[in-house]
């Protein structure tokens, strides 16, 4: 869950912002899982993590500026840069399955332990303190925040709004560049389409966890509660012999009703 969880807490700040999600999480976690196991035996990992960043930062950027100054629909915007991006990724690895070695330090840290808890999931947990603090701790946070209560007077008030949405975006970005590390590390393997889901499955989480996809409502802390209960879902699942359809199935209701419920409590707070 580990993977998905860095995601989702990164999406936060998206969804809080008021701009719903960040499809393009999917081409960005397997374009830095790929970078690390592609190019970090051959160059180095520093020089693969050096990569995977810029990479992340261009996501972010680009997202960012269409949806935060031009105005672009969010969710039409991601999608592209989803496919965009994807297809850039088969295009350079040629479609290949990067295999890293099982004697590697990423290899190391993918199966590695800290006592009885696992190194992947000791990075969720860093960062899901390090973003709830940057969420309810900062200047960046509360704008993110008021952004999505309402646009129009966080503009009044001074703010460069699209400053922010890019902000919101290179957040996300960062999240799937270090998710992408973390799946990279824990199956030693990577290749383009290793991450499909992980959009859907962190919105799950996301929504379940409490934050609303109208914007101004959330926390980080709760997005990771959201993650653990998505999780034991799917592992209950699993475990009762049900088939991966009706897993899918269970997930769209999921996020159906935590909408539903999301927009009845809107709609009562109003009246």
């Amino acid at each position: 869950a580990a993977p998905i969880g860095i995601v989702a807490v990164g999406m936060t700040f998206v969804v809080i912002s008021g701009n719903y999600l960040d499809l393009s999480v999917v081409a960005q976690v397997a374009t830095a899982g790929v970078i690390l196991l592609g190019v970090g035996p051959v160059y180095g990992y520093p020089v693969a993590i050096l990569a995977a960043l810029l990479a992340a930062l261009v996501y972010g950027v680009v997202n960012g500026v269409a949806v935060g100054y031009f105005k672009a629909n969010a969710v039409i915007v991601t999608l592209a840069t989803t496919y965009i991006g994807v297809g850039l990724l088969r295009f350079f690895s040629g479609g290949s399955i990067f295999f890293g070695s099982p004697d590697s330090v990423v290899a190391q840290f993918g199966q590695g332990k800290l006592g009885p808890i696992p190194y992947s999931a000791i990075v969720l947990v860093i960062v899901t303190l390090i973003l709830s603090f940057v969420l309810t701790r900062t200047n960046f946070g509360f704008t993110v925040k008021s952004f999505g209560v309402n646009e129009r007077a966080t503009r009044l008030g001074g703010t460069n709004t699209g400053l922010v949405i890019v902000g919101a975006f290179l957040v996300t970005a960062i999240a799937a560049m270090i998710a992408g590390f973390v799946l990279a590390a824990f199956s030693n393997t990577a290749v383009s389409s290793m991450s499909q889901g992980f959009d859907f499955r962190a919105l799950a989480a996301i929504i379940v966890g409490g934050t609303s996809v109208f914007g101004g409502k959330g926390s980080v802390l709760r997005t990771l509660l959201g993650v653990i209960f998505v999780s034991v879902l799917s592992n209950v699942l699993v475990i009762l012999n049900f088939s991966f359809g009706i897993q899918q199935m269970a997930l769209g209701f999921l996020i159906a009703a935590a909408v539903s419920l999301d927009a009845l409590a809107r709609r009562a707070g109003k009246k």
